[in-house]
C-alpha cells in the first residue's frame, strides 16, 4: 500500500529507512522554487532537480517502473518561499 507524505522544508522523506519511491508533485512557492532529490540521505548525489517560476503551476514526477525507485534514504532540498512536495511511495 502506498503512502502520501507532503514535505514543506528540507529534510528526509517519510522520516528514516528505505523506500520505493512511486510519484511526487513540486508546488512552487511565492518566489522561484527548486526541488534537489538525493536517493542515499543528504550526503548523496543530487539524482532529480525540479524547478518551477513563481506561483507557478504543479510540476509531477511519476516512476516508469511498478516497483517505484528505490531509496536507502530520500532526502529532499527545498528552495523558494512557501514551496513544497507531495512524495508517493512504498
Amino acid at each position: 500500500m502506498s503512502t502520501l507524505v507532503k514535505v514543506a522544508a528540507t529534510g528526509n522523506v517519510g522520516g528514516t529507512g528505505s523506500r520505493y519511491l512511486r510519484s511526487l508533485v513540486f508546488q512552487p512557492g511565492t518566489t522561484a522554487s527548486t526541488l534537489d532529490l538525493r536517493l542515499d540521505g543528504a550526503a548523496g548525489a543530487v539524482v532529480m532537480s525540479l524547478a518551477g517560476a513563481a506561483n507557478g503551476p504543479p510540476v509531477p514526477w511519476q516512476a516508469h517502473s511498478r516497483e517505484g525507485v528505490g531509496a536507502a534514504q530520500p532526502h529532499v532540498t527545498l528552495t523558494g518561499t512557501g514551496a513544497s512536495a507531495t512524495f508517493e511511495y512504498d
